[in-house]
């Protein structure tokens, strides 16, 4: 995988970088910025209708209370007006037989994709988070927004299967300045001896608090890496994992609070975890391909996508970048630059070893 056969000494320092410390500065390209992902709109998710689309999502209520014991679910919480999906979060007074919990002190909202076929890929909100000022201090105790997936298998025994992967799961205490976001995921053991083990959390705290605009939580999934983002900017980032093969899995956007955790009295309510879009985006693929390219009109023409194997010249060909442009470059098995490849300043050029054929893919013992 890792070829770079002959380069002009203009490239080669950049480009011995990117195959170098790939592990730990590349592979960090978000779609935006990076043409072999491509917006799976089947999965994906606007909100700009009138109602949600029962097509794709399921609004928990009352009966549907898989997680906690601080608040029970409702779809009345759960609307879109103007583009954005509300998830609202409302003191709660009295007894209702409806909810798991009887005497509960919130209402709140959440949905879940309807299918569990959501994998290795990338997966994106724009959300505004709940919390306040108060004492003109910022405050978020006792809220708990989350952004995950997850796919369960049970018996009458125990949990069979858990994969699950927390993009965006604060919980109350992590969440009281309202500027802290953690993650992490899971994939215990098919043999009922492992129970609810998070490999991998990582704490990250903003500057600001997470209430007074919207950002984008997202996290790439692929066989052999987990890197979460914040604002486009990855954060956390795990490679050659076993535990990042899992099987395909639900997408959830809740809003959730922590059980015997106190919210502050002076908390204004209802207070509301917004969203304005979800996106799930796969790579482009064209496995088993080898591309070589030998003129500067082919890359003008690239067809974006993981091939098997890239080249770049013919040993006496002379290639250039054009100031000012930006490729990204993924092949499995190896990228081969033969002869005068000149990068130059002002241009970017990122190679990333990107693995294919998920279905037969093996995570590297070595590196």
């Amino acid at each position: 995988m890792d070829a770079i056969k002959k380069a002009n000494t203009k490239a080669v320092c950049i480009l011995t970088i990117l195959f170098a410390f790939y592990h730990y500065m590349q592979g960090q390209i978000p779609p935006i910025n990076d043409p072999n992902w491509e917006l799976v709109s089947s999965k994906s998710d606007e909100f700009n209708e009138i109602f949600l689309d029962e097509t794709k999502w399921i609004a928990f209520d009352k009966s549907d209370y898989p997680w906690g014991d601080g608040y029970c679910f409702c779809d009345e919480q759960v609307y879109l007006d103007d583009g954005i999906l509300y998830l609202r979060v409302d003191k709660k007074e009295g007894y209702d037989p409806e909810c798991k919990y009887h005497n509960v002190p919130y209402y709140s909202g959440g949905i879940q994709s309807v299918d569990h076929d959501y994998s290795y890929g990338y997966f994106e909100i724009m959300a505004k988070l709940p919390g306040a000022y108060i004492n003109g201090r910022p405050n978020g105790k006792g809220f708990w927004p989350a952004f995950w997936t997850y796919y369960v298998e049970e018996n009458d025994t125990c949990r069979l299967v858990h994969d699950e992967i927390d993009i965006l799961e604060p919980s109350g205490i992590q969440y009281a300045e309202a500027n802290k976001n953690v993650v992490g995921w899971h994939d215990e053991d098919p043999d009922c001896s492992i129970d609810h083990i998070k490999i991998g959390e990582f704490e990250y705290t903003y500057y600001q608090p997470l209430f007074i605009g919207y950002h984008k939580y997202a996290v790439e999934w692929l066989p052999d890496r987990i890197i979460y983002y914040f604002d486009d900017h990855p954060f956390y980032i795990e490679y050659d994992h076993p535990s990042m093969i899992m099987q395909p899995q639900y997408v959830v956007i809740d809003q959730q609070m922590q059980s015997q955790v106190s919210v502050n009295e002076n908390m204004p309510f209802p207070q509301y975890m917004m969203v304005d879009y979800f996106h799930y985006y796969e790579l482009k693929e064209n496995c088993r391909r080898l591309l070589t390219i030998l003129n500067n009109s082919q890359f003008e023409n690239y067809p974006f996508g993981v091939l098997d194997r890239l080249v770049i010249g013919n040993g006496t060909s002379v290639l250039f970048l054009q100031n000012g442009d930006n490729f990204t470059l993924r092949a499995s098995e190896e990228t081969i630059i033969n002869g005068d490849f000149t990068v130059p300043i002002g241009s970017e050029l990122n190679i990333i070893p990107t693995p294919c054929d998920y279905a037969n893919y093996t995570i590297r013992t070595e590196l």
